[in-house]
């Protein structure tokens, strides 16, 4: 058993390699130079005395998108600090914030928290028009430009209530400007024309990264938070040198890394989703791997070891995460499978999931309802649909991963539903 504070490790720094934003966050983005010059652009006018321009920045998860922001409204902090000038920025994260009325008590806390410190509570028990009226009393108590930046707003689902204020108050002694960032690019079809008149002023869209710039952003954090790892120059091939590099790719040299490594965590992050944070934990989840094992070396192998138990983890998480009416869809599918169906038709999965619902003691939904519920879990990666064609064919739908892992997660005989997942598991 290895002790703790063993010092032989392939790791000089791990936070650097953690894709997790709060152990580490870039200070630049090369890859993103012109999204950055487009956020500029928007902010620019806070340094010639008048209002930045509201924005709405898109792009999904793993873009760079609240980093970017991040960067920017900090420099733009910096540059009011030593010019002298009034200017505060606050960011609100509204992921698990499902109504403008959540969202709205912690930009109060935010702003309070700018004034008095950390510690203020988040307020309780206002109407919605009151507490907005008490955010705007603290905007213009903080006075001078304040910009607010309001992270993952496709949160906040429909209730635009707080979007479409907050740009448009009057507020006195204050120029405000506010930067709503989302992972859903259709989030603006679904909004009121005015609200996305008023926050969508500007727009900056965070396309996927290819796998050339992901390979660049893995082997920079590769030279941070490896040992024996950084770029050469054309006079060195070590990964000590010490002159001026590019930071290329190709420049990357390293004693504890084998070649091909970061080039298959690139590639398959590139064709999954484009998304940096996939890539990262990836090459993080490998590099783990082989030092646990107090291995000198990261190899390819450990790449397919580590993509498996990241893929693997994901779907027991889902299966164990479902809600009880999933559930249950997911259970009709397994039982027609384990009766020898290769697929099941939408009419007999339902018939079976009914069963399931009166055996243990839940209301059915209606067949309308429960397609959804084959279709999500279909979105989810658990099940694969063959769409019915021609008048009047249904739907089949299967399994799409290890019937073994999935029954073994189905819930435990002391858990609701277990009776029927440990009828199912008999079966299997």
């Amino acid at each position: 058993m290895r002790e703790f504070g063993d010092s032989d490790t392939l790791f000089s720094n791990m936070d650097v390699l953690n894709p997790n934003e709060k152990a580490y966050r870039p200070e630049e983005l090369p890859e993103r130079e012109e999204e950055l010059d487009e956020i500029h652009s928007a902010l620019r006018p806070a340094t010639m005395g008048s209002t930045p321009i509201n924005l709405l920045v898109y792009g999904e998860t793993g873009q760079g998108k609240t980093v970017a922001v991040d960067l920017k409204t900090t420099q733009l902090e910096e540059w009011a600090d030593d010019e002298e000038i009034d200017l505060t920025a606050v960011t609100v994260q509204c992921k698990g914030l499902d109504k403008s009325y959540n969202a709205m008590t912690h930009l109060y806390k935010e702003l309070r928290e700018v004034r008095f410190g950390p510690g203020e509570e988040l307020p309780r028990g206002h109407q919605r028009k009151e507490l907005f009226h008490m955010i705007i009393g603290e905007l213009e108590a903080i006075g001078g430009t304040v910009v607010v930046v309001l992270d993952e707003i496709d949160s906040l689902g429909e209730d635009d209530y707080l979007l479409y204020e907050l740009p448009r108050a009057d507020i006195k002694g204050v120029k405000l400007s506010v930067i709503g960032i989302t992972n859903d690019l259709t989030y603006t079809e679904n909004l009121d024309g005015d609200v996305r008149s008023s926050l969508g002023e500007d727009e900056v869209v965070f396309s996927p990264y290819n796998s050339d710039q992901l390979r660049a952003i893995l082997s920079r954090r590769a030279a941070n938070g490896l040992r024996e790892t950084g770029f050469t120059c054309s006079e060195c091939n070590s990964p000590d040198c010490t002159h001026t590099t590019d930071g290329s790719p190709d420049k990357l040299a390293s004693d504890v890394l084998d070649a091909g490594v970061i080039d298959i965590c690139a590639g398959f992050a590139a064709q999954d989703t484009g998304d940096a944070r996939e890539a990262i934990q990836l090459f993080f989840r490998a590099a783990r791997m082989a030092d646990d094992r107090g291995d000198s070396v990261v190899t390819k192998d450990d790449v397919y070891d580590a993509r498996e138990h990241i893929e693997e983890k994901a779907i027991v998480s889902g299966i164990q995460t479902l809600p009880t009416q999933k559930k249950i869809a997911l259970m009709s599918v397994i039982g027609e499978h384990l009766d020898g169906a290769d697929s099941g038709v939408t009419s007999d999965l339902y018939d079976r999931y009914c069963e399931y619902c009166d055996a243990v003691g839940t209301n059915s939904v209606s067949k309308r309802r429960f397609r959804e519920f084959l279709n999500d879990l279909e979105h989810n990666g658990l099940l694969s649909k063959r769409p019915g064609r021609g008048q009047g064919v249904e739907n089949s739908y299967q399994i799409d991963v290890g019937i073994e892992m999935v029954v073994e997660n189905m819930p435990a005989a002391d858990e609701r539903l277990g009776e029927v997942a440990d009828q199912l598991r008999a079966e299997a």
